[in-house]
């Protein structure tokens, strides 16, 4: 080929590369250009990812702002509940965290989660017509079906504290009676005053039985003879008042409140109506003994020292006897007396050998730390002789079931 043909022929393959090369590059900006809105698609979702995830990050955190208030916020009405049953219950109402119904209010206390076992049964033994209908629905979510009569009680007793007055015991315990009787309709407790005064003696036996200062245990012959004729006047089977009293000997009852400031068995069913130092002056007011004193109900118990199990002596409260004031000018200050009308007081003590004798006062002088105090002391006694105890209340149902006027509630031996 000539010079000028070959010449020709680059630049024709110059041109035609030149135009490949432009289509190539056209494509690769064209490319680069939807990469790029990609990019700024992609950059864009991204952003609204981290701005769905704060939103998501905020909402979670306000969640658990808002849960960790109402934590709070239950926390304070469980401390005021504790403290003052009736202000917790009013607070947490007023924060919309528990209902104003009193099957709500019965299942809040039934779960009882961190609430005090003493608050809840301040609150159950209020006579006010809706405490008392909150008790029923609270005893009714027990289920003591299939359950023996100590078994009952051991569940019963232990999902709240009972209070120490007579009246609430009352109520407390014949509900507690009835409710057994209806989850066992084909056992052998059928009637609910033969049950509430068996629970009683129960109590009665399992105080005896696990008290350190009672030396002399109950027997099985004497449960059985504490309970004759409790059954509409018939007895109840022997086997299944040995089987009760093997189960209370086994295993003392979990009570519960002792964390806050509760008792054995005995304290939590008779809670102190009042205690304290008084100093004792024996016979003929020439020696003085400083005791701790308790009132339960309708007896005066004294110790040593408080933290003392082992008693020194008892003043049962009588209906015959008196608390006054001593007006005697030659008498110590603060100075008051039990006195007796019809003869000497049914007291009993420990003598120096810690032999337990009968006391023979028809007196007992008394002596406050103050005015305040001895008035105090006063008052308390003067309730105990006016109003019924436990005692009274059991009493009448065995009168009732036994069909015997005059039965007093047999001594356990």
């Amino acid at each position: 080929l000539s010079r000028d043909t070959t010449m020709s022929t680059e630049v024709a393959l110059e041109l035609s590369r030149s135009e490949e090369e432009e289509v190539l590059l056209k494509n690769i900006r064209e490319q680069k250009e939807r990469l790029w809105y990609d990019i700024q698609d992609l950059r864009r979702q991204i952003i609204d990812i981290d701005n769905e995830l704060a939103a998501l990050d905020e909402a979670n955190d306000e969640e658990v702002r808002l849960a960790k208030e109402r934590q709070r916020v239950l926390r304070t009405g469980r401390n005021k509940f504790n403290a003052s049953p009736k202000e917790g219950v009013k607070y947490l109402q007023g924060q919309g965290l528990l209902g104003e119904s009193s099957d709500e209010i019965a299942q809040w206390l039934f779960k009882g989660e961190l609430l005090g076992k003493r608050a809840i049964g301040d609150y159950l033994g209020e006579g006010k017509d809706f405490n008392i209908e909150v008790l029923k629905k609270f005893i009714n979510l027990h289920d003591f079906t299939s359950k023996s009569l100590v078994d009952a009680l051991r569940a019963f007793l232990a999902s709240f504290h009972l209070p120490g007055e007579a009246q609430k015991i009352d109520r407390i315990m014949e509900l507690f009676a009835q409710k057994f009787v209806n989850c066992n309709l084909e056992g052998s407790l059928t009637n609910p005053d033969t049950t509430y005064v068996l629970a009683y003696s129960v109590i009665m036996l399992h105080t005896s039985l696990h008290n350190p200062s009672v030396r002399d245990k109950p027997t099985i012959e004497g449960f059985i003879s504490m309970n004759r004729g409790i059954d509409n006047g018939k007895d109840l089977p022997p086997d299944m008042l040995t089987e009760l009293y093997e189960n209370v000997k086994r295993e003392k009852f979990k009570v519960p409140g002792v964390e806050e400031g509760g008792g054995n068995l005995a304290e939590t069913f008779f809670n102190p109506e009042k205690q304290g130092w008084l100093t004792k002056e024996g016979g003929n007011y020439r020696s003085k003994h400083k005791r701790w004193f308790i009132l339960k109900e309708n007896v005066l118990y004294y110790f040593k020292q408080p933290t003392d199990s082992e008693l020194i002596g008892s003043i049962p409260l009588d209906h015959d006897l008196h608390v006054k004031e001593v007006d005697d000018p030659k008498a110590p200050a603060h100075c008051f007396e039990i006195v007796s009308e019809s003869g000497v007081i049914k007291a009993w003590k420990k003598d120096r050998d810690g032999k337990v004798v009968k006391g023979n006062h028809d007196n007992y002088r008394l002596l406050a730390s103050s005015d305040e105090e001895r008035d105090e002391w006063i008052r308390c006694i003067e309730s105990r002789l006016r109003h019924g105890s436990v005692y009274d209340s059991m009493t009448q149902r065995r009168r009732k079931i036994t069909g015997i006027q005059g039965l007093d509630i047999p001594e356990l031996t």
